[in-house]
């Protein structure tokens, strides 16, 4: 019975899910088969990272009661942002998203593995990563909160200045953008955090670098874990909302986003980081190229070999 426990949550060291010739062809294929057989395992990791998100979850619990308070009295949630509230809300965040970058440093580890389908010995690896990586993954996420409080800040300031002249709309507008990229560079950051050995500096700047020169596909991937949630805001009541949102995070919702990350960000390392570096792999978890010009050769001898028969 122990030998099962083991094998389910650090499974068999060196056994490989496919041979080389039945590797996935591209990420989405791999994505998907990543999805389908660490699918309970993500769901175990999800769990451990929760305990990350307690006190993120607590301020938004205590937050919702207030906002349903002034909607009750006032049948408008605005008064929770006109008397100040929103802003202490956001504030409040910072050191909740702080927290939560500690434990991406780890879970992203796990995610990374099985995106490029390596093996990954789940709580082990997230300890070690965790050691290894916490204090950029804590500045990270500090970063996350400030920029969501300042850009209300901002929003409010530029705002109420161009009332009376409408050139402050730009830097209104500029701050938007930049928290928006800031936002993209999520994706690719704690990726990077746990795969390379960089200053703080250079993953800043090279996030930037490849969130800006894919900015379609980052927008697009930004949707993909943003959207829904957002459709659901405005379709379904306030109280059901928030439970269907905190229960798919709490089971399963910060894995499965992360898994698209984590994919997401390494088909960006193949093509912008990995080549220049001397020894890094290409492709990890594709098939590669090769066999399938080796596979077409094989079709036309035997193609040959059937015409030469007749």
């Amino acid at each position: 019975m122990s030998g099962l426990f083991n094998t389910y949550f650090y499974g068999k060291a060196g056994k490989a899910d496919f041979t080389p010739d039945q590797l996935p062809k591209n990420r989405f294929e791999l994505f998907l088969t990543a999805l389908r057989g660490q699918f309970t395992k993500m769901i175990t990791l999800n769990l451990v990272y929760d305990i990350f998100c307690i006190p993120l979850f607590f301020w938004l619990l205590l937050n919702f009661q207030v906002m349903s308070n002034y909607a009750a009295e006032t049948n408008s949630v605005m008064g929770f942002v006109q008397d100040g509230y929103l802003g202490s809300f956001l504030m409040g965040l910072i050191p909740c998203l702080a927290l939560m970058g500690v434990g991406s440093s780890g879970q992203m580890y796990c995610l990374r593995n099985w995106s490029r389908d390596q093996h990954s010995f789940m709580f082990s690896d997230l300890k070690d990563s965790i050691k290894l990586n916490w204090k950029q993954g804590a500045l990270w996420g500090l970063i996350n909160g400030l920029s969501l409080y300042l850009l209300f800040i901002c929003w409010i300031y530029y705002g109420s200045m161009a009332e009376t002249n409408v050139f402050f709309l730009v830097p209104q507008v500029l701050v938007v953008v930049f928290v928006a990229v800031w936002w993209m560079m999520n994706m690719i950051a704690y990726p990077m955090i746990v795969s390379y050995e960089m200053k703080f500096r250079d993953i800043v700047r090279n996030c930037a670098i490849i969130a800006i020169a894919r900015l379609p596909w980052s927008v697009l991937f930004l949707a993909l874990t943003v959207v829904l949630p957002i459709a659901l805001f405005f379709a379904i009541p306030m109280v059901a909302f928030m439970a269907i949102l905190i229960a798919w995070f709490l089971l399963f919702g910060f894995s499965f986003n992360g898994l698209i990350y984590a994919s997401y960000a390494h088909s960006c390392f193949d093509k912008y980081l990995n080549p220049r570096i001397e020894g890094a792999k290409v492709g990890q978890g594709l098939r590669d190229p090769a066999l399938d010009y080796a596979d077409e050769a094989d079709e036309d001898e035997v193609r040959k070999e059937i015409e030469n028969m007749k």
